[in-house]
């Protein structure tokens, strides 16, 4: 069964917390256990000198000695040290200490003169007592100790699963919040507070949330726009097709209807161009392919691309270059967009002059697109760039026009960091103008939109 973060995270916490007086209470008890048997070698080699001087009574204290301790002198016959211990500390000249049994016995090396001849003789002064253990000296410690470090983790975890749960309280809210989000348009998002990590999850998730419901609803305004405009053209073909077959018609009245049905396939394949564009520019795509080109360059392919409707049109073109820069865009989506605005001028000015100009400036490029039709009002300006919206004035002029070319125009250049907006041509009629941001020195990438000027 798995466990909540908060347990994992209480659990790791007291486990390092035991970890830790456990150390301290291995290392402190090896500490006073040390202590303890150096403070019984002290009183044993105290009663020792004691018992070689006595001369000086009461002169040797050691301050801490519980162990009462036996003291006599002890020759090579004596059994009771060991002869190594004996060896060393005749070797050694120095008091030495060792474990016998459950004894602690320490010698210390003398001399006694001898009466009769005048020549000492090396003796060892022998000093025993209880010897002491783990359980003498570390065990009340150990006890008390013990005690309180199981208090200590107890407290330690109550008060860090409180902390805890407090930590991930926003976790918790933000799993309640995520349950209730089941409508992505409905623009409900997860409450972004509590520690700075999780802040910035919830961020995160919020902003999938969010491109998730920008693809969702450009989806939805897909499939809503190619099933209304899609019925228009299919349903004029068939009723074409229809009032065609119902009796038997000569050649040239054959050819009427299929010149009919022509101009309506290619109405729909231009609705199906642009509907398609739009799918792409709304599902990122122009982001996914940026590549360098010049302005130029993107001008003359479009200016290309669309000469022969400009010649149809009676329409005199020209390409005025202020001068190039380089760019890092969408080429496809760029070229498109600049044709559009040059159809479209084709379509409300025919027989008039168009001109493309190029200007750079220092962070952007504008391209503007003249023509001395009977331009866009004021009040009806911004309201075209709405899809499939065209003017009154609009669809007089062109009948086969689909309102799918400016809000293109204007969909590229703001995924290029720029905008698409109309105005009055200075030598009248209406001027179509396409920025596109520049990138910065060393970076790959436009900038964010900038915001368009009012017209």
């Amino acid at each position: 069964m798995s466990r909540s973060l908060a347990d994992t995270l209480v659990a790791g916490a007291v486990t390092v917390v035991l970890g830790a007086l456990a150390g301290v209470g291995v290392g402190t008890a090896a500490l006073l256990h040390e202590a303890e048997v150096r403070s019984l070698d002290r009183a044993l080699l105290a009663a020792a000198h004691e018992h070689a001087h006595p001369e000086a009574p009461g002169a040797w204290e050691v301050e801490h000695s519980r162990s009462p301790a036996s003291v006599w002198v002890s020759r090579q016959s004596d059994r009771r040290v060991p002869a190594d211990l004996a060896r060393e500390a005749l070797a050694a000249e120095r008091p030495t200490a060792g474990d016998v049994g459950d004894l602690r016995l320490l010698v210390l090396p003398a001399e006694v003169e001898a009466v009769r001849d005048g020549h000492g003789e090396h003796v060892l002064i022998a000093a025993a007592a209880p010897r002491v253990t783990l359980a003498r000296s570390v065990g009340p410690f150990a006890a008390i100790y013990g005690a309180l470090a199981a208090a200590a983790a107890l407290t330690a975890a109550l008060l860090l699963r409180r902390t805890v749960r407090r930590a991930l309280a926003p976790l918790d809210r933000a799993c309640a919040e995520a349950a209730r989000v089941t409508a992505l348009a409905g623009g409900d998002r997860l409450t972004e507070a509590g520690p700075a990590e999780l802040r910035a999850l919830l961020a995160a998730v919020n902003a999938l949330l969010d491109r998730l419901d920008a693809a969702h609803r450009a989806q939805v305004r897909f499939t809503a726009d190619a099933a209304h405009e899609l019925r228009t053209p299919v349903t004029a073909m068939l009723g074409e097709i229809e009032v065609a077959l119902r009796r038997s018609r000569g050649a040239e009245e054959y050819r009427e209807v299929l010149e009919s049905v022509r101009e309506e396939v290619e109405r729909l394949r231009g609705l199906v161009e642009g509907l398609l564009a739009l799918a792409r520019v709304d599902a990122g795509q122009v982001e996914q392919g940026l590549e360098p080109a010049g302005a130029v360059a993107l001008a003359e392919e479009a200016a290309a691309h669309e000469r022969p409707g400009l010649v149809r049109a009676g329409c005199a073109f020209e390409l005025d270059a202020q001068g190039d820069a380089d760019l890092r865009v969408h080429t496809a989506l760029v070229e498109a967009a600049l044709a559009n605005l040059l159809r479209n001028a084709a379509a409300y000015a025919a027989g008039a002059p168009v001109i493309l100009r190029v200007v750079p400036e220092p962070d952007r490029v504008v391209f503007q697109v003249d023509d001395r039709g009977p331009g866009v009002p004021p009040g009806e300006r911004d309201a075209v760039f709405d899809r499939f919206t065209r003017t009154g004035e609009g669809r007089r002029r062109n009948r086969a026009g689909l309102g799918l070319g400016l809000p293109l125009a204007r969909e590229v250049a703001r995924r290029h960091g720029g905008e698409c907006w109309l105005e009055a041509a200075p030598s009248g009629g209406c001027r179509a103008v396409l920025t596109l941001r520049r990138p910065a020195a060393g970076l790959g990438a436009p900038a964010p939109p900038e915001t368009a000027p009012v017209p």
